[in-house]
């Protein structure tokens, strides 16, 4: 059984994600750089030796706080066991893993915690871009830029929310959606033709479509193409305290995560809540 956390421990734990997801980001970089392998699961989508390296760590380095972890990247239990927990950690190591290997920049390191099947705190770390996006039910969501220099001074938790940006920190002039870089289909491009007003787009990769929302330059994220819960937690987290939300287009409903199966229904997101 998952004990309660108290606002002092939920802070505790979103700080530990912060520092873990920006470690990660590190070794994720180091084989950026360097050589990236590549092979094929059994689902025929491609993982790459950053996506191990970083799971290995990420796993480790949560498991001292005796939450379970759901990760991409590391067989998950079974749903009679973990439709009791209360909480757990929700992991994508490496979001974005097609625009890694293309060597792009858009992918991401995600880490939320959920508790009773919803997202209370979020961390995105954007490696090739050093941005740091994270959030809370509690706190709002925040954005700071040069991240890993931010890391290496060894702030205080309050030190580090008081030198970055509040979210949302941005206005659109038009209507703006974002579209995945990877994932675009006709059923999204008919959505996005549905009236004549004006509108723009932005194209993104990984969870930054997300981020985007939350930061406010972009205002609606329409996903008809299957996403896994670990694609979506950390980003509907950060989102969240920004005054976002991410529906289900079947029901308008908030999506609920550690589910018996963990896809995500098609659903939309919005920059601030109707």
């Amino acid at each position: 059984m998952i004990y309660e956390q108290s606002n002092f421990e939920m802070t505790e734990l979103l700080f530990s994600a912060i520092k873990i997801s920006v470690d990660a980001g590190f070794k994720i970089m180091e084989i950026f750089n360097n050589k990236i392998r590549i092979r094929i699961k059994r689902n025929f989508t491609p993982v790459t030796n950053a996506d191990r390296a970083a799971n290995e760590f990420i796993v480790e380095k949560l498991s001292i706080h005796g939450i379970p972890v759901i990760s991409e990247e590391t067989t998950v239990a079974p749903y009679s066991e973990r439709k009791n927990w209360g909480y757990l950690w929700l992991v994508d190591p490496l979001d974005g893993t097609k625009e890694f290997i293309s060597r792009s920049f858009d992918f991401t390191v995600n880490i939320a915690l959920i508790k009773n099947n919803r997202p209370v705190l979020g961390v995105i770390y954007a490696p090739a871009y050093d941005v740091l996006y994270f959030g809370s039910e509690v706190l709002g969501s925040f954005k700071f830029d040069n991240a890993s220099e931010l890391m290496k001074k060894k702030l205080s938790f309050e030190q580090l929310v008081a030198v970055c940006q509040k979210l949302p920190c941005m206005n659109t002039d038009v209507y703006t959606y974002l579209v995945s870089k990877s994932h675009i289909n006709g059923k999204t491009r008919d959505y996005l033709k549905k009236d004549n007003a004006p509108k723009q787009f932005i194209s993104k990769g990984s969870s930054l479509k997300l981020c985007a929302l939350a930061e406010g330059s972009a205002d609606e994220y329409p996903r008809f193409g299957r996403t896994m819960e670990w694609d979506t937690a950390a980003g509907d987290a950060i989102l969240q305290g920004a005054g976002g939300k991410i529906v289900s287009v079947a029901d308008s409903q908030l999506l609920e995560y550690n589910k018996a199966d963990l896809a995500n229904p098609e659903f939309i997101a919005y920059r601030l809540s109707n």
